[in-house]
């Protein structure tokens, strides 16, 4: 595994006083990345070369905080609106690295690295999972989830929410991308929801927007009347990144019109989940969050390129083990199939060349 960035410094800043913050030591966040776990795509024959390498996503939820006297008894605080903020450590701007800045959250490929950016305006939703339901005497029932932005463009990022009801040893989920499909609050403490694999085109720019699924719980550890301090063990990859290429049976590289993926024997032939469900609960750390494949489905995967023909294409897959996998590619007006076995880990970053018939 090569490392591609040192543990960032975490901080909090003051500010205006309109956003009531104060400064704190700010979060000790650990950071989960797409790496290299030992698994990927077999052919026999042909043989086929793999790497796996590295990627980052730079995404945590922070706050402001006061300092508690210890020889006093402590007390829960109240529940309330409060301001977070989080503001992640420098890295190389993309005017130094050469690399062209897209909309959204961006996933650029640079050399053996998938480095992970932002950009203003990215989104980041929450949820807090300490509570079902919060009826205030004033304000009636309040909402309990919303969206965290990021407030500037830079590989530097401040993500930033207004009115977060929460207080001390509050759970808050943590998911990008933002507004997750069928979010549902179960009962007291656990949730579930829903992502999607459909639609991608083999780009690292819509993976980076809409299929790089991440999710990170923070627990609320001290608050001031107007805001709070959240500790962010880990933001954690839900999926598998692949980026394939392939050749026809002289060697030649294919361009890519369109790309079917499926599932190869058993009672999915023929198939691939376009969606899978993400079980979470405050009780449960993030490491141990993943995502379950709905394999109730009747088509492939399928990735269209929309006239583009890449010779390569970047395709976000849901994390299983032994799996046979069949590949239908349509290139030039022909269409080329082949086999390959794979073990996909989430978190894992997997390049594979596959030969097509």
């Amino acid at each position: 595994m090569k490392k591609i960035y040192t543990q960032p410094r975490i901080e909090t800043v003051a500010t205006t006083p309109q956003q009531m913050l104060c400064a704190s030591e700010g979060i000790k966040a650990k950071i989960s990345g797409y790496k290299n776990t030992g698994g990927g795509f077999s052919q026999t024959p042909p043989y086929i070369w793999l790497a796996g390498i590295v990627c980052s996503s730079l995404l945590f939820l922070g706050t402001a905080c006061s300092t508690n006297n210890p020889d006093q008894p402590k007390q829960q605080a109240e529940l309330k609106p409060r301001t977070l903020i989080v503001k992640t450590s420098p890295q190389p701007s993309p005017k130094e690295r050469g690399i062209l800045r897209l909309p959204q959250a961006t996933i650029t490929e640079n050399g053996e690295v998938l480095d992970a950016l932002w950009n203003a305006g990215d989104e980041v939703f929450y949820r807090n999972l300490s509570r079902e339901a919060y009826t205030d005497p004033q304000e009636g029932s309040v909402k309990l989830s919303g969206t965290l932005r990021a407030d500037k463009k830079g590989s530097v990022a401040s993500f930033s929410g207004d009115r977060v009801w929460c207080t001390e040893e509050d759970q808050l989920a943590l998911i990008y991308p933002n507004n997750p499909a069928d979010f549902t609050l179960h009962d007291l403490l656990t949730a579930s929801y829903t992502i999607s694999v459909a639609g991608q085109n083999g780009t690292l720019e819509t993976l980076a927007k809409d299929f790089h699924h991440i999710y990170g719980i923070a627990s609320v550890v001290s608050v001031t009347g107007t805001t709070a301090n959240a500790e962010l063990a880990e933001m954690k990859s839900l999926m598998t990144v692949c980026k394939f290429s392939f050749v026809d049976g002289s060697g030649n590289q294919l361009p890519i019109s369109t790309l079917q993926i499926s599932i190869v024997g058993g009672a999915y032939a023929g198939t691939y989940p376009q969606e899978g469900t993400v079980s979470i609960a405050q009780s449960t750390p993030a490491w141990d969050v993943s995502v379950e494949p709905d394999w109730e489905t009747t088509t492939p995967l399928t990735i269209d390129t929309k006239g583009a023909n890449p010779e390569e294409v970047y395709v976000a897959l849901f994390p299983a083990a032994g799996v046979t996998y069949n590949f239908t590619v349509t290139s030039g007006g022909s269409t080329y199939t082949g086999e390959a076995t794979a073990t996909l880990n989430e978190g894992e970053y997997v390049v594979a060349p596959l030969k097509l018939e």
